[in-house]
């Protein structure tokens, strides 16, 4: 089993908690207008939060074996995170309908 310290688990959970609670304000306070909600995503979503989102993710990533096994040619985390499904970003056409839906609401 991986630990992480209590400072640790606290800066992931506080971490988590800012996302989740600020994307939840996002979608209340902008709920009827898509531009001010796309603008108010774009500015909650400045480099300082990927920044941050990195710093978490290395330190969990760093209580896992970043060995290579001679059989291997994935660390632990990658073969842990292999099968992840990664969000797919939606095509031009799939944006504009899905803007058209938002607006008909």
């Amino acid at each position: 089993m991986r630990e992480l310290t209590e400072p640790e688990a606290f800066q992931v959970l506080a971490f988590m908690n800012k996302l989740v609670v600020g994307l939840d304000r996002i979608g209340s306070q902008y709920s009827d207008n898509a531009e001010d909600r796309a603008w108010a995503l774009a500015y909650v979503f400045s480099p300082a939060v990927f920044k941050e989102a990195a710093q978490l993710r290395h330190l969990i990533g760093s209580k896992y074996s970043q060995e290579l096994d001679e059989r291997q040619d994935q660390d632990e985390v990658e073969r842990l995170l292999a099968d992840l499904s990664y969000w797919k970003m939606p095509t031009l056409k799939q944006l504009a309908r899905f803007r058209q839906n938002q607006l008909k609401k």
